[in-house]
């Protein structure tokens, strides 16, 4: 992303935030009553400290003095209220606010296709979702209420100075001016380089994400020193880039703090040349001065803050382009028919990568209830015929059709009710069996549970829980070996009795004694259903009806698997022969 695409106002690039800001009127009456409430308090003190001095000075009576103490505690006391209001309102509807940019954007993500994780990681998308999202909160519930305010507190002490005293509001007015015009002048000049620290920050995620989930590995393989080093390059990289950063975002803060100075000492001369020339009252000189320290204030704090704000900036455009990054494909309102659904691909072909194909005009069609077996070398493209059956990719060319339906046509929920897609990665989360198994629905009933269990092999297994159905498993928790995990994954498709059963390679992560156990659960889940099997232990498929052997993305081979068995010449004899062999 160029330098032209993020130059421009912060304020700009943070109007992503206003409709995030709706449905919350009350919250935002309040604020817009407090926050000049609070500006009004804050410029009365002077003037009631002028009166006190000049009173007492002047040698007015002790009643005047008290009446003026009283309220200026009162004064004192009303700022405190306002703030402390204006933080504990600001601060709720930051994070109301943002929680909500924090579900549109998990809703996003999860309606992506597989290639938006291949472009953001999982350690990247989580700095995006908790990082920039964080940050964002903190400036919808300080910054951006601060820098209004403190706008408006610039106006009201320069309206107030020259009430009070023209001669000094003229000192301190063109430094305001200054100041401000600076400020648009400069303002996102840093925003490029924010923006490349922070994606720099977000990789540096995504890598320490990647190398502890594989830590075992490269600790047994000797990678740890390359590792380090690695890390110590991006670690540098970052380093270099946050300095870039704060270079640029210093410059003028440092220069307006310089000026602000200045004009401190500029208003003291004036007013001591002022007082002893008899035109200015002490309490008129103390109260201008707190004027001036009143609007040195503001705008040191809007020059300090503007790097936070810039910051913050950056993490918007940087969410904006997370939800902007492609759209979720296109999808049909049609349901698929009740039953054991057939399965036809018609000339059939995809690439992952432009001119890079993994199917090439490929062909079959499976009765309603029957089982096909897809087997070929790795990279044949045997996973691809299975994802495209579940939707998860859209053909190139040909159609795939479940039902007599195209896929495409399908609701992707209601296709999804029908079809379950069993792969050999199988996700646990850390909550308890119920859950893993229903997904979060707690509507299902404690039988169905036990009968899926039951029918996945893992009735003995769940009778020695300390806590049956609500043992929390996960990280952290009790664990599972890879069998357990596969069976596991077969119990939440027998909950589902889904028509169709897609299987990817099951068994590849079981060793032949949790292959044993496993077998009888797949042949009982695939009885009386339709299913597409992708297996590279081809002697597993004893009770597929047809065999597809992929070679290159073509289909080598298509057939009655017992046929094709006993047929020297078939491929898929040949890779029983080799797979019988190599057991």
């Amino acid at each position: 992303m160029g330098e032209d695409t993020l130059a421009g106002s912060p304020l700009r690039h943070l109007s992503m935030l206003v409709r995030y800001l709706r449905g919350e009127r009350t919250a935002m009456t309040l604020l817009a009553l407090l926050v000049p409430s609070g500006i009004v308090l804050q410029l009365v003190a002077p003037y009631l400290l002028r009166g006190f001095i000049d009173g007492t000075l002047s040698g007015d009576s002790g009643g005047a003095l008290t009446d003026l103490a009283a309220w200026s505690l009162a004064a004192a006391l009303g700022v405190l209220v306002v703030t402390t209001g204006t933080e504990a309102l600001s601060s709720r509807l930051a994070w109301r606010s943002t929680d909500r940019l924090r579900a549109d954007l998990v809703a996003h993500c999860l309606s992506r296709p597989p290639d938006f994780y291949r472009a953001h990681p999982p350690g990247e998308l989580v700095e995006r979702m908790d990082g920039d999202v964080t940050r964002l909160a903190a400036v919808m519930s300080a910054l951006l209420l601060e820098l209004l305010a403190q706008a408006l507190l610039i106006v009201g002490v320069l309206v107030a100075l020259f009430r009070l005293e023209w001669r000094l509001a003229l000192v301190f007015a063109p430094f305001a001016a200054g100041t401000l015009l600076l400020l648009r002048t400069l303002v996102g000049r840093a925003m490029p380089f924010v923006t490349a620290r922070q994606r720099v920050a977000a990789d540096l995620q995504g890598f320490l994400e990647e190398r502890l989930a594989a830590a075992e590995d490269l600790r047994s393989n000797g990678a740890a020193r390359y590792t380090l080093r690695e890390l110590g390059e991006r670690q540098d990289d970052l380093y270099r880039k946050a300095r870039e950063a704060a270079r640029v975002s210093a410059r003028w803060p440092a220069t307006v703090q310089g000026l602000s100075a200045v004009s401190v000492v500029l208003a003291l001369a004036v007013s001591a040349w002022l007082h002893s020339r008899g035109q200015l009252s002490t309490g008129t000189a103390f109260a201008s001065l707190s004027y001036a320290m009143l609007l040195r204030r503001p705008l040191l704090a809007v020059t300090t803050r503007f790097r936070d704000l810039e910051d913050a900036a950056a993490s918007v455009q940087r969410l904006r382009d997370l939800l902007g990054h492609g759209t979720a494909p296109r999808t049909g309102n049609r349901t698929l028919p009740a039953g054991r659904p057939g399965v036809r691909f018609d000339r059939v072909s995809f690439s992952y990568e432009p001119d890079e194909p993994v199917l090439r005009d490929v062909s079959f069609t499976l009765r309603p209830g029957e089982r096909l077996g897809v087997v070929g070398r790795t990279g044949s493209g045997k996973s691809t015929v299975v994802r495209l059956l579940f939707g998860l990719h859209r053909p190139v060319t040909g159609t795939v059709s479940a039902g007599g339906l195209d896929v495409t046509e399908l609701d992707p929920r209601a296709l999804r009710g029908r079809v379950a897609l069993v792969t050999q990665e199988v996700h646990v989360f850390h909550a308890a069996l119920r859950d893993n198994l229903t997904f979060f629905d707690r509507t299902v009933s404690d039988d169905r549970l036990h009968a899926a269990l039951g029918e996945a092999g893992l009735g003995p297994w769940l009778r020695t829980l300390p806590d049956g159905l609500d043992t929390l498993l996960g990280a952290g928790a009790r664990g599972m070996s890879a069998g357990e995990e596969q069976q596991l994954a077969l119990a939440r498709v027998f909950l589902r009795d889904p028509g169709l059963v897609l299987m990817d390679e099951p068994t590849a992560r079981l060793d032949p004694y949790s292959e044993r156990l496993l077998v009888p659960a797949l042949e009982r889940l695939l009885d009386g259903r339709t299913a597409v099997v992708v297996e590279h232990r081809p002697h597993l498929l004893r009770n597929a009806d047809r065999i597809l052997v992929l070679e290159d993305g073509e289909v080598a081979e298509e057939g009655e698997r017992t046929a094709l068995a006993a047929d020297p010449s078939s491929h898929f004899h040949e890779l029983l022969r080799t797979a019988g062999a190599a057991r």
